[in-house]
C-alpha cells in the first residue's frame, strides 16, 4: 500500500481533519501490508492445486480489507454530510435575516436614484415621442436623450425641426419638379406619338401605291414573258420540225449509202467465196492420202470452218 497516495488524497484538508482521517482507516492499511509479503510469494509461485488454493485464501482475506474499509466509508461519509447539512441550516437562517433588512437598507440608499432614473426614463419616453413628429426614429440610437440637459434638448430639437422642415421643403420642391418633369414627358410622348401615327399613315400610303406599281409592272411583265414563251415555243417547235426532217433525209440517205456499200462489199468478196469453197473441197480430198484419224479429223475441221466463212460473205 503506498502511504504517498494516501496523504496526496488528503492534502487538501485541515491538519487536524486529515489526521483524524488516516486513523480511521490505519488499521486496513497495516493489514494489506501484512498481506503484500504473501501475495508477491504466491505470484511467483508455479500454477499448481495447493497455489490455486493458496490464491484463494489471500484473496478472501485481503477481500475483507476492502469491505471493512467501505464500511468505515459509509459511516464517515455520512458523520460529514450530517456537518455539511447543518452548516447548511445554519447559514440559510443567517441569509433569511439579513436579506429582508439589505433589502430595505439598499430602497432607502437609492431612494434620489430611483427618483432620478425614473425621471431620466420618463424624459427619454416623452422626448423620443417629440422626434417622431420629424420622423426620427431613436431605435438602436446610442443618444440618452433623458440625460440632456433641458437647454442643451431645446437646442437639438430646434435643430431636428428646422432640418426635417428643409427637408420636407426640398421634398416638396422635387414632387413638384417631378410633375412637372412628368407633364413636359406626357406631352412630349403625345407629340412624337401623334408624329409617329402621321408617318406611320404616310408610309402605309407610299407602301401602297409602290404596291400597286409593282402590281402592275408585274403583271406587264408575266404578260411580256408570255408573249416571248409562245414566240420562243413556236420557234422552238418550227425548229424541231425542221431537224426532224433533216435527220429524215440524212437516214435516209445514209442507209441508201450503207446499201450500196454493202452491195458493192459483196461483189468485191464473191471472187474470194467461190475460193474458199474451192479450198474447202480440195482438203477434203486429200483426206485419203492422211492414214492419222486426228489428221482427218483435222482436215474435216479446217474444211467445215472455211465453208462457214464462204457462206457468211
Amino acid at each position: 500500500m503506498n502511504e504517498l497516495t494516501i496523504k496526496t488524497e488528503l492534502a487538501g484538508l485541515d491538519k487536524s481533519k486529515a489526521k483524524q482521517i488516516e486513523a480511521v482507516f490505519a488499521p486496513m492499511v497495516k493489514m494489506l501490508k501484512e498481506f503484500e509479503a504473501v501475495y508477491d510469494e504466491i505470484a511467483a509461485m508455479e500454477i499448481n492445486p495447493d497455489t490455486c488454493k493458496k490464491a484463494k485464501r489471500l484473496r478472501l482475506d485481503i477481500g475483507r480489507v476492502r469491505i471493512d474499509a467501505d464500511k468505515v466509508r459509509k459511516v464517515q461519509k455520512e458523520e460529514y454530510l450530517r456537518a455539511g447539512n447543518a452548516i447548511q441550516g445554519v447559514y440559510n437562517i443567517l441569509k433569511f435575516a439579513v436579506a429582508d433588512k439589505e433589502e430595505k437598507l439598499k430602497d432607502i440608499e437609492t431612494h434620489y436614484e430611483r427618483i432620478e432614473a425614473d425621471k431620466k426614463k420618463r424624459l427619454q419616453t416623452e422626448r423620443e415621442a417629440e422626434l417622431l413628429k420629424y420622423d426620427v426614429e431613436q431605435t438602436g440610437s446610442t443618444l440618452t436623450l433623458g440625460d440632456m440637459d433641458d437647454v442643451v434638448w431645446d437646442n437639438y430639437l430646434a435643430g431636428t425641426k428646422a432640418n426635417h422642415e428643409a427637408v420636407v421643403a426640398a421634398e416638396k420642391k422635387a414632387e413638384e419638379e417631378r410633375v412637372e418633369a412628368e407633364q413636359k414627358e406626357a406631352e412630349a410622348r403625345e407629340k412624337m406619338r401623334l408624329e409617329n401615327e402621321r408617318l406611320r399613315k404616310e408610309a402605309a400610303e407610299a407602301t401602297r401605291v409602290k404596291a400597286e406599281a409593282d402590281r402592275e409592272a408585274e403583271e406587264e411583265r408575266q404578260a411580256q414573258e408570255a408573249k416571248i414563251q409562245v414566240e420562243r415555243e413556236a420557234r422552238e417547235k418550227l425548229e424541231r420540225e425542221i431537224a426532224d426532217r433533216e435527220a429524215a433525209a440524212e437516214k435516209k440517205a445514209q442507209e441508201e449509202a450503207d446499201r450500196k456499200a454493202a452491195a458493192e462489199t459483196k461483189a468485191q468478196l464473191a471472187p474470194d467465196k467461190e475460193k474458199l469453197k474451192t479450198i474447202a473441197a480440195d482438203l477434203l480430198t486429200k483426206k485419203e492420202t492422211l492414214i492419222s484419224d486426228d489428221a482427218k479429223d483435222a482436215i474435216e475441221t479446217a474444211s467445215a470452218i472455211i465453208l462457214a466463212i464462204a457462206e457468211r460473205m
